[in-house]
């Protein structure tokens, strides 16, 4: 995103949320549909150019591909220009990167932004393996090793690097699941520190509350460009100023330190240079936790914190909307449900305190293998 004519940067004019949760009566389909709808209805129902829709497991859990011709119809826009972006975890910001990317450009005038996804409909083994997909099949998943068991890997190695014990991670993960308490969209909104210490180990030294739990979800954002904007609805706008997107090795073994998620480090410094900025200009920082040590590893690799010390969080406005942690993780849609409920956050800060403020937006496909950062500016 060439930064040209400060007219032309993409805004976000509207958002569609849906509650995350067990959407045993609703189809891929329908929960997309319904998305797209109450993002272009709060928006003011302009007519949209296309629609990018981000989704990781729909192949296989919904048996169900081409979404890009699916839900646009659905959604009442048959024939539109739309397809659909797959990046694991970051599925949904890779396919608000392609809106931007299409809107800045002039490619199109408005672009619907879509993350879907629908995993509770199946048993959990089958949804736990095609989550595994998002590793290195020939070198990892094929072996047995899954999302969660590399997860605690890395947890042990970190802890036994740092001298730390486990008990760091109960301020990440309750940082999540306290702010969830205030988001009405989120799913785990009940999880205390006695809830959290008194919870099973799922895989040592990660327990039940570290790890997201898995649901359906949909959440869309309508872009456009500045320029399209009437001066009377400007106040109301989100700015995207910066995008980047950047990748590391997939399987574990291939990365020369696998505690420094080197493409969160460099997806970060990418939007923040497009957007001219400092991470201490950065007011809220929305980084991904599908597990905790995600998040750690995410603050020390961009920057935010020190190495071994990504756990000291308490004066960091964190994941103030829940988090994948408190807001559960619906995979492919997750990266939009940070775009779009920070979105919603930093409009009703400028419309009702005339505050503005820098958010950093950072989700992660695979483990540390994808990273799309967005800086939004209210």
């Amino acid at each position: 995103m060439n930064r040209i004519d400060h007219r032309q940067r993409p805004v976000i004019l509207g958002t569609g949320i849906l509650p995350i949760g067990q959407h045993w009566e609703i189809s891929l389909r329908q929960l997309g549909g319904r998305a797209v709808r109450m993002a272009l209805q709060d928006a003011g129902n302009p007519k949209p150019d296309a629609i990018y829709i981000g989704n990781g497991l729909g192949t296989i859990l919904s048996h169900q591909a081409n979404l890009g011709a699916l839900i646009p119809e659905f959604a009442g826009y048959p024939g539109i220009e739309s397809c659909t972006f797959e990046a694991a975890g970051a599925s949904g910001a890779a396919a608000f990167q392609a809106a931007c990317f299409a809107v800045e450009s002039g490619y199109v005038d408005v672009a619907v932004a879509l993350g879907v996804e629908k995993i509770t409909e199946c048993e959990d083994r089958t949804a736990e393996a095609a989550m595994n997909l998002a590793l290195n099949y020939e070198f990892e998943s094929s072996q047995g090793l899954t999302v969660k068991t590399e997860a605690a890997l890395i947890a042990q190695r970190y802890l036994y690097e740092w001298h730390l014990k486990r008990e760091i991670f109960q301020n990440v993960a309750l940082n999540s699941y306290q702010n969830a308490r205030g988001n009405l969209n989120a799913f785990a909104r009940n999880i205390d520190e006695k809830a959290y210490q008194k919870q099973p180990m799922i895989s040592g030294p990660l327990g039940l509350y570290d790890i997201a739990a898995q649901n359906d979800g949909a959440a869309a954002v309508v872009l456009t460009r500045e320029e399209l904007v009437p001066a009377e609805e400007q106040d109301r706008l989100i700015i995207v100023s910066g995008s980047g997107n950047a990748i590391a090795s997939l399987a574990l073994h291939d990365r020369h330190d696998f505690l420094h998620w080197s493409a969160a480090g460099q997806s970060a410094a990418t939007a923040l240079r497009q957007a001219d900025l400092y991470l201490s200009d950065i007011d809220i920082f929305e980084i991904w936790d599908g597990t905790v040590m995600d998040v750690i590893l995410s603050l020390e690799s961009i920057g935010i914190c020190q190495e071994g010390k990504g756990w000291q969080i308490d004066s960091l406005p964190l994941n103030v909307t829940g988090g994948c942690l408190g807001r559960g993780n619906p995979l492919g849609a997750s990266g939009m449900y940070q775009i779009a409920e920070v979105a919603r956050f930093l409009q009703e800060q400028k419309l009702e305190n005339g505050i503005h403020r820098n958010a950093l937006i950072q989700a992660i496909g695979g483990y540390g293998a994808t990273a799309v950062t967005h800086i939004l500016r209210s």
